[in-house]
């Protein structure tokens, strides 16, 4: 995407070949002289956040500083779980507190059956496996506490990106 800028204003954006419809260029690409000579740039883009906690829409193209940029707006989803008539919508805090349980839970399955034989016929669970599901139940643990404690969505975001679950050994 391409913008035309004169004058220190935005006159038209859109492919060179939507800009420029009547002209033909070597190999079907317009060189630099020609793009400096016409005030041609580069769209570039603007601050668009993870949409995995944002909701993101896109703008207008914008001179930023003199640059033409894509403009997103960023809007934080909801932390915290909300009730509209009687019906739960979970907020970021429950859905990411559940996606830890799930990975949690998944890590653990792999030796839930050394538990069951320890229970039902009293054969000893390896020191290693011990450790391990201690190691990824802290895990768990901590990352609830720092969900619960996130104060805005890029703090959420922060505890999400730090998560550091043990491996088997």
């Amino acid at each position: 995407m391409f913008a035309i800028v004169k004058d220190g204003a935005l006159t038209a954006t859109g492919t060179i070949k939507q800009l420029f419809p009547n002209t033909s260029f070597p190999g079907g690409v317009a060189d630099d002289a020609f793009k400096t000579a016409e005030g041609v740039k580069d769209v570039v883009q603007g601050a668009r956040k993870d949409q995995q906690y944002y909701f993101v829409t896109e703008g207008n193209i914008e001179l930023v500083d003199g640059v033409p940029t894509q403009v997103y707006t960023n809007t934080a989803k909801r932390l915290a779980d909300e009730t509209i008539d009687g019906v739960i919508s979970k907020g970021l805090k429950s859905i990411m507190t559940d996606q830890v349980k799930l990975t949690a839970n998944k890590l653990l399955s792999n030796t839930d059956w050394m538990i069951i034989r320890k229970t039902e016929r009293d054969v000893a669970i390896p020191s290693a496996t011990v450790t391990y599901r201690a190691a990824v139940i802290t895990e768990c643990a901590r990352l609830e506490s720092a969900i619960a404690g996130a104060g805005d969505v890029d703090a959420l975001a922060n505890v999400m990106a730090a998560q550091n679950w043990p491996t088997e050994s």
